[in-house]
């Protein structure tokens, strides 16, 4: 899961960022629990706990 991926490698795609986004504003069909994994990975990157990494970073 990608979530707990990101959580773990401590890095998060632009593209990733932008799914995860997406899918909190659009409404998607997601879980609370899901909800609020997204969540932590968003208080992780304003915390830099996490990092934002190009694209091309997992090629």
């Amino acid at each position: 899961q990608m979530v707990n991926r990101v959580i773990t490698s401590g890095k998060l795609s632009r593209r990733e960022h932008l799914q995860l986004t997406s899918a909190i504003l659009c409404g998607k069909n997601i879980t609370d629990e899901e909800q609020h994994q997204i969540n932590q990975i968003f208080d992780f990157l304003q915390i830099r706990k996490i990092k934002l990494v190009d694209d091309n970073y997992y090629s």
